[in-house]
């Protein structure tokens, strides 16, 4: 996967360097935007998805469907519980 590189020309520095504390503000949270948008497109393409762990366990000498269930409902609790302090959080 190619990296993609911020590079700040000399005529985009002049213009940051005449902003005003507002229009420097803006422009920051517009970058970091941008940079947060970039970063959920690259976590959801390497997402692993409940159906891969099952995939994964089945392939597992000694577990049987029970033991692979009971992992799955456990996975699924800790993510649960994840997902709301990340959510309570913001």
């Amino acid at each position: 996967m190619a990296k993609k590189s911020f590079e700040l020309n000399r005529k985009d520095y002049l213009n940051i360097k005449k902003m005003d504390h507002h229009r420097m503000s803006l422009w920051a949270e517009s970058m970091y935007k941008s940079g947060f948008k970039d970063g959920e497109k690259a976590a959801d393409k390497g997402a692993l998805t409940f159906e891969d762990v099952h995939d994964a366990l089945t392939d597992i000498k000694g577990l049987g469907e029970k033991r692979i269930s009971a992992i799955h409902e456990a996975l699924e609790k800790k993510m649960m519980i994840k997902t709301n302090r990340e959510l309570y959080e913001i």
